[in-house]
């Protein structure tokens, strides 16, 4: 993992884009932002994957919270049998 001054990363924020390691950004040599990049298989690529497929089919964010809250009250019943 890289360290950089806010300076160099807004100067190079491209360039450590595609790195693909990660970055602290320090100010005043205190660290105040980290940057990881995503990998493959992670939870937030599966969401980032998951949302694209709902926005696709013109899901809305309150259509998609009712159906997970729904999974989530039919799961827990499903806990109690």
């Amino acid at each position: 993992m890289k360290f950089v001054g806010v300076r160099e990363f807004k100067e190079g924020v491209i360039r450590f884009l595609n790195d693909k390691e990660g970055v602290v950004v320090l100010r005043y040599n205190r660290p105040i932002a980290r940057l990881t990049p995503v990998e493959e298989g992670s939870a937030e690529d599966i969401l980032l994957g998951i949302g694209s497929i709902l926005d696709e089919a013109g899901v809305t964010k309150k259509q998609a919270l009712a159906i997970l809250e729904g999974v989530r009250r039919e799961m827990h019943v499903k806990d109690r049998h």
